[in-house]
């Protein structure tokens, strides 16, 4: 046939696939398979590490799996200390960080506590100025002090450009906010559980005496002690260096006492220590302070329910 008949023969034999728009595309075998690359489920780009979308750039819009709250990244508690990758490259803003000015790029983190519990989190490393911040829900920031030294929100931290926050939360789902713009690197998050009823103070930096009053029963029960409990708490920075820890309760209780110490970037369980041979059965423990960045608990218990009542820490810490 002709060159005219050519074209028409094809043009009958195209009809009515061709006429369909091209960003819709036919389904093929598999349900979408005629999609066009990036508008059906099948000709969707390969996912990144942890969900995060391949197409990630700086002109790849809200394509990240985390960017909305209601698809947070969840963080698995079950270790002491967690390393979680972040990007914010491509995020859109949706909840401004309380201690920053104006939105910006941002994304979420999920995390649920069963008791509770001090949480840690920083993002020193990353490749960006960050914000950091708690909140209890998709819509809410935390902003009401949990503790006497708590941080809820975080721009820049250690006089550094990164972030570090800390928080005493009781039971429930919270969630990490991370933002201030857009970068790639890690969250660090810890966490030490702390009893329902124990008092929770900071502990000072060099030498210090804290008080407290432990009650008849413990709600953690760190070391095998079955007495009531009273924590405390500090964070460091990435400059800080080693150092030795020593915390005893020879001179300051009438009562069986038992010291623990959780560092959770090295362990979640406790290090512990009973009776000090010198002063039994008051306590003594010493430790050392690893460098770096991260949240430390000592903790103050009664060996047995019944034995409770005030104490005086003689503390001296890096």
């Amino acid at each position: 046939m002709n060159r005219i008949q050519r074209v028409l023969a094809a043009l009958v034999l195209c009809f009515p696939a061709c006429s369909t728009p091209a960003t819709q595309g036919q389904d093929g075998p598999t349900g979408n398979g005629g999609d066009a690359p990036g508008t059906g489920d099948a000709g969707r780009l390969p996912d990144g590490p942890r969900g995060v979308d391949a197409r990630l750039g700086p002109d790849a819009g809200s394509t990240m799996a985390n960017d909305t709250c209601d698809k947070a990244t969840r963080i698995n508690l079950t270790a002491g200390h967690i390393d979680m990758p972040v990007t914010t490259v491509g995020a859109v803003a949706n909840l401004a960080a309380p201690c920053a000015t104006g939105p910006s790029a941002d994304v979420f983190f999920t995390f649920t506590l069963t008791q509770r519990e001090l949480v840690y989190a920083d993002t020193f490393g990353a490749g960006w100025n960050t914000t950091l911040f708690f909140a209890s829900s998709c819509t809410k920031a935390i902003t009401t002090s949990t503790t006497a030294g708590d941080v809820l929100c975080s721009d820049d931290a250690c006089t550094s450009t990164q972030s570090q926050v800390v928080a005493l939360l009781a039971q429930g789902t919270y969630y990490l906010v991370v933002g201030g713009g857009e970068g790639t690197g890690t969250l660090h998050v810890e966490h030490v559980p702390v009893g329902g009823n124990a008092p929770v103070a900071q502990l000072a930096k060099g030498a210090s005496t804290p008080t407290g009053t432990t009650s008849t029963q413990c709600s953690v029960c760190a070391c095998e002690a079955s007495g009531g409990e009273s924590a405390f708490w500090w964070k460091t920075c990435p400059a800080d260096a080693t150092g030795a820890l020593t915390v005893s309760t020879c001179n300051g209780a009438t009562f069986d006492t038992v010291l623990s110490l959780q560092i959770p970037q090295i362990s979640a369980d406790p290090t512990c220590n009973g009776d000090d041979e010198t002063c039994a059965p008051r306590s003594t423990l010493t430790g050392t302070i690893p460098a770096g960045a991260g949240l430390f608990v000592v903790g103050v218990l009664g060996d047995l329910a019944n034995d409770h009542g005030p104490f005086t820490l003689t503390s001296n810490r890096p």
